[in-house]
């Protein structure tokens, strides 16, 4: 388990005090997207163990991904007082920041000081582990969305790909395909992302970012094809799988296909970055619209609503069937 094998890295502390096996019940729960649950287990562990910069990790993830921004840098700032060499923890307090930012957006003096304070802890990140790849990702995103008043810099998102191709030549490329699209040329993106792919076959990375971007550009053919050449390097892949199905729901092509991949997604329990199952019911839901079967598509925008109910994009797909 990841997540298990990241806690276990970040444990600083003598073995006693934050045993792997207290931390792997909260751990689970968090990979299962039982977010309440996770932060009721960690937090009463967090009050009686002040000292695990693991438990204010988790605690700040969680409320990274339910958005509330204040709590998640809370407990991101805890975690890196509690274990100040650690890159990563530097990678996570910079997205609780960004965060922030975006939640300050009536604000833009407090907008301002989030985001420089992201770029100086993704900095942080990559000075103290200039092989952390995900911190340098994070950190030439930065570059290409922010202004230069805030420090983004076109010039250092290249500097930052180069530096990544040297430790890892897919991560790099892919990164330098991010700079093109930033810079809308997407026929040079799709050469880096072949690029690496021909150095790298075996590699899922390149072939889902060219699957992305055959998305984007409603090159539907080619994006079913990508991502059934990466399905077959890992055939039990359940994003692969999913994006297939959300390819069918979007084109309206290859639709028993989508269904099939699509009906086999929702008999598993997503983890980590899984695609949620509220997302699956709800594609699921447009390929039948698609199909021309008014009522299994109204059945699973519903089971789409009843496990998020504030998606709107859902309610109104649902209100446009006849008979709704």
């Amino acid at each position: 388990m990841k997540a298990l094998a990241l806690a276990l890295l970040l444990l600083q502390a003598p073995p006693t005090s934050d045993p792997a096996t207290e931390l792997a019940p909260g751990i689970e729960l968090f990979d299962t997207r039982k977010l309440e649950e996770a932060r009721a287990f960690f937090e009463p562990y967090a009050a009686s163990h002040p000292n695990s910069a693991v438990a204010a990790l988790y605690l700040g993830r969680i409320f990274l991904i339910t958005k509330q921004a204040d709590k998640a840098v809370d407990w991101l700032e805890k975690a890196v007082e509690l274990d100040r060499e650690n890159s990563d923890l530097h990678r996570w307090l910079a997205r609780a920041y960004g965060v922030a930012a975006q939640a300050e957006s009536g604000n833009p003096v407090a907008q301002n000081r989030y985001a420089r304070e992201a770029k100086a802890a993704l900095d942080k990140a990559v000075r103290l582990d200039p092989k952390n790849l995900r911190a340098r990702e994070d950190l030439i995103q930065f570059h290409l969305s922010s202004p230069e008043f805030l420090g983004g810099s076109l010039a250092q998102a290249r500097q930052h790909a180069e530096e990544m191709r040297k430790l890892d030549p897919v991560s790099g490329r892919m990164m330098l395909a991010s700079i093109h699209l930033r810079q809308k040329d997407p026929a040079q993106a799709e050469r880096e992302y072949q690029a690496a792919i021909q150095e790298a076959p075996k590699d899922l990375r390149p072939r889902m970012g060219l699957a992305y971007l055959y998305q984007s550009q409603s090159r539907w053919a080619d994006a079913f094809d990508a991502l059934e050449a990466a399905l077959q390097l890992d055939p039990g892949n359940w994003d692969i799988q999913y994006q297939i199905g959300r390819t069918g729901a979007f084109s309206g092509q290859r639709l028993d296909r989508a269904e099939e991949v699509l009906k086999k997604y929702l008999g598993h329990t997503p983890l980590g970055d899984d695609p949620p199952l509220a997302g699956a019911h709800f594609r699921l839901g447009m390929v039948y619209e698609k199909k021309g079967d008014p009522a299994r598509a109204r059945e699973h925008y519903r089971k789409s609503l009843e496990l998020d109910p504030a998606n709107q994009e859902v309610r109104q797909a649902l209100e446009r069937l006849p008979g709704s």
